[in-house]
């Protein structure tokens, strides 16, 4: 009788686990020190599974791998893939890349192949890191994901990132409250059993986290340091671009109204009736839409322009000043002004700091701006703008 061949692992490959072995060994002493960071065991046994975490700090992926004993496949953004040490991240650890908001039926693909050779895959499935200290938007496509995946589900939490290393912030902070844990695990039969709206609530209400329920401290003298990053309109006179960070504190210099962002994460006195960064942020992700769509626009100068090649390195393109309104969004350098309307565009994402990339033409396009450029409001304007205009389709339908 022959033997069967045995099927070769296109994916994962045996010096992952070394790799991954090694890293845990010198990152989890420093990480603990350096973040105050302490992962929960998991006790799982190595096999394919999708762990889904909440995306709050820069390092998260090591902070969720510190639970676990066998290595992990991470879904990364297109960013990591431009970078000078891409082909050593893919060697060591293999992740897999995919395009931030959009549809990526190759990364779909692999992530299946990983699960299928034995891999554990891990994704953010906010598919971007907070800004406001809670969930970004999710879709239910990651229900689907897990479904049609058939392998255990993994929900594991992320709680006091926020506090210590905030996506809009500088440098970290000392924090008195940093964990990581598996929440809760859900397997293919239990699962199967759910419609796919009901799994997306159960993924929705255990990764969503907020801390600044958790009555922990994070010290730091620049703990406002760029706090413009994710707050851009003032709720005192609605002046947009005007908010400056110093120290502990920001204020509006149009209007002068200042407060302190305390080490608890709240804001003293309240600055226009918010005292969370969330609310605020919620307030004007709604408020710059109806402004925009009432004729206003949002402008940034000084930024840098380029294109995104996929696995490649970025190409530079013309471009030093970007503005949007409700019909397009306009990149203008030495050589003029092109416009790209926003029905032509298929997504606004935030990426970093002070980046977003906007899908056109099958490219994928980048703006950078400086230090206390805020990205997310263009995000903010491109899809609120999008789902007035679909809403208004509908109307029009009824």
């Amino acid at each position: 009788m022959k033997k069967q061949k045995k099927r070769k692992h296109i994916w994962v490959k045996k010096r992952h686990a070394v790799v991954f072995e090694v890293l845990r060994f010198i990152l989890t002493p420093i990480l603990t020190l350096k973040y105050r960071y302490r992962g929960e065991p998991s006790h799982l046994k190595k096999g394919a599974y999708i762990i889904l975490n909440n995306h709050q700090a820069t390092m998260d992926p090591f902070f969720v791998a510190a639970s676990f004993r066998f290595p992990l496949y991470f879904v990364a953004t297109d960013d990591l893939f431009n970078l000078k040490v891409s082909p050593l991240i893919r060697w060591l650890v293999n992740p897999i890349p995919k395009s931030k908001s959009m549809a990526d039926m190759a990364a779909v693909k692999n992530i299946l192949r990983v699960l299928k050779e034995g891999g554990a895959v891990s994704i953010a499935p906010e598919g971007n890191r907070t800004l406001s200290g809670r969930q970004w938007e999710m879709t239910d496509a990651i229900a689907k994901l897990v479904k049609i995946s058939r392998v255990p589900l993994v929900l594991y939490t992320l709680k006091g990132g926020y506090g210590v290393d905030p996506r809009w912030g500088g440098k970290p902070r000392k924090g008195s409250y940093y964990r990581g844990c598996v929440k809760r695990i859900i397997r293919p039969e239990e699962y199967a059993k759910m419609t796919d709206e009901e799994l997306f609530r159960i993924i929705c209400s255990e990764l969503d986290v907020d801390d600044t329920a958790l009555g922990a401290t994070y010290k730091s003298k620049r703990r406002a340091e760029y706090i413009e990053r994710a707050l851009y309109m003032c709720p005192v006179c609605g002046a947009v671009g005007r908010l400056r960070s110093a120290g502990a504190h920001f204020a509006c210099e149009t209007c002068g109204t200042r407060a302190e962002y305390t080490e608890r994460l709240t804001i003293a006195p309240p600055f226009g009736g918010y005292e969370t960064i969330f609310d605020w942020y919620e307030w004007e992700r709604k408020e710059i839409v109806c402004r925009v769509l009432e004729g206003e626009c949002i402008q940034d100068e000084g930024i840098c322009f380029c294109e995104s090649v996929k696995l490649k390195r970025k190409v530079p393109l013309d471009g030093d000043r970007v503005k949007m309104d409700k019909d397009a969004l306009y990149v203008a350098g030495e050589k003029g002004e092109t416009r790209y309307p926003l029905d032509e565009i298929d997504a606004v994402t935030a990426v970093g700091k002070k980046k977003f990339n906007f899908y056109h033409g099958g490219k994928t396009l980048q703006v950078k701006g400086d230090e206390r450029f805020c990205s997310v409001k263009y995000v903010h304007v491109f899809e609120g703008v999008k789902r007035a205009r679909e809403q208004e389709t509908q109307n029009k339908e009824l």
